[in-house]
Formats: C-alpha cells, structure tokens, sequence
C-alpha cells in the first residue's frame, strides 16, 4: 500500500460532515519495529482491548480488531499492523484517554502503544453495505482475514455485482461446502481519495486457518453461471491491494 498523508484538520474539513449518519469504520496502518512487536501485542490485548470492550458496552464502537500481516516481501518496511475501528457515532468517537480509569494503578506509558509504532495510513470506510458469516459457526472460525482494496471506474456496478452476484454465490457456496471462506463484507471508501490512493471500495475475506486462506477459496466444481463476471470487464481500473491478516484480536456489539 502507498503510503498516504492525511492531517486531522484536512479529514475535518474536507469528509466528516458528509458521513454523520454513516456507519463509519476507520482502518489505521501502523509500522512497527520486529523487535518491539511482541510488547506492542501486549500491550494492545492486555489494556486496549478491555478498553475497547468498555466502549462497546457504552455504545461508542461497535467493532474494535488488530491485525498482524503475515505476507509480503518488505515486512520490515512496510505497514504490518492493521487497526479496525467501528464507530456508533463517528462525531462522538470515543475518549482514548479513558483508558486510565479502567487501569489507574498503570501508568500511560505501560499502556502507549503509539509510542512504539508510526502510523502509517488512516482510511475512513461508509461499511454499510453487506457483511455475512457462515452460519453455525463460532468466534474459531474468525482467525485469518484477507483485506483487499478496489479501484473500479463505476463504483455503483461493482457494489452491484458484489451485492447481486458475489454474496449469492458465497452463500451458496457454503451450502454446498464448497469454499473455504467462513465470511465476507465489503464497504465504501470515503477518504482519502488522491492520486496516490486510488482505491474506493474494500472487502474482506474470513478463513478459520491459515491452510484454508492459503488455499483455493472456492471448489473447482462450484458452478459458475456464464456470463457472471461480465460485469466486472473494463471496470478496473488498478490491480487489487490484497494482503493477509492474522487475527490477533477483535471485539464485536452483539448483533442488534
């Protein structure tokens, strides 16, 4: 992913009062240095997690998760943790700061984990759009996710076609035990949109291990209807940005 520079003020003047009634997620691009990853982890699961879980409850974030990425050639360089936020009220946010009443025996800095990472990118994602899971499964079915970022000229057709076409077919899949995926969304980007970041929409792809997001996602003998990916020709416009997330922890609102 190209590296992007966003200030606070610029996504305040220029998005936020377009998606005030939005379910809006944010994804947060942070680099950290391998020597300091495993107190890094730490500290995000032992402190930001219960934080998030708090927040949850109060009704400010319905989805907090951290990714680790396991693939690619330039680890040491590049953005290797991914942070999902999901906001109730994207105006309201939550105050980060509290997290002091929740350990006030631990000092901030036991807690700071921006201080041992660079934040690298900040993606601001409309995710009202489709989300589904295999159904009868559970919270071990959700181990490894594949992020993948979409440049399409027509951005309506390609919603349309993941919404009229793909979900359908994943569905079936499952039915038919045919696909190793375990779930599927997809959202819109809304910042940043530049020349350096051409991508406007996203999706995701859960597997349950890493055998099954390493291997085909479908069976070769799942039907496909001709024809299907007619919508998809001359609508790209840039390869897809997709990368492979480990799970290291999430935190979810119970479905309404």
């Amino acid at each position: 992913m190209r590296t992007v520079s966003i200030t606070v003020m610029a996504i305040l003047f220029l998005g936020l009062h377009f998606i005030k009634a939005q379910n809006i997620i944010t994804h947060e691009y942070r680099r950290v240095a391998p020597a300091d990853m495993e107190e890094y982890i730490k500290r995000e699961t032992t402190y930001w997690k219960v934080f998030a879980e708090n927040e949850v409850k109060k009704g400010n974030l319905t989805f907090w998760g951290i990714f680790q990425r396991i693939d690619g050639m330039n680890l040491d360089t590049e953005p290797n943790i991914l942070i999902v936020n999901a906001f109730n009220n994207i105006d309201k946010g939550v105050e980060w700061a509290g997290i002091t009443d929740l350990f006030p025996n631990v000092s901030m800095d036991k807690m700071n984990t921006w201080g041992m990472s660079t934040t690298v990118d900040r993606i601001f994602i409309d995710n009202s759009t489709n989300h589904i899971r295999k159904p009868n499964t559970d919270g071990e079915d959700y181990q490894y996710v594949r992020f993948i970022y979409h440049s399409v000229n027509d951005l309506s057709k390609h919603l349309s076609f993941e919404a009229e076409k793909w979900m359908p077919l994943v569905e079936r899949a499952w039915v038919e035990g045919k696909t190793t995926m375990t779930g599927w969304g997809n959202g819109t980007i809304i910042l940043p949109q530049s020349e350096d970041f051409s991508y406007n929409s996203y999706s995701y792809d859960i597997f349950p291990s890493l055998q099954a997001a390493l291997s085909p996602a479908f069976s070769e003998d799942l039907s496909i209807p001709n024809g299907f990916w007619d919508p998809l020709q001359g609508n790209y416009n840039a390869t897809r940005n997709s990368h492979l997330y480990r799970v290291i922890s999430a935190v979810q609102a119970p479905p309404q």
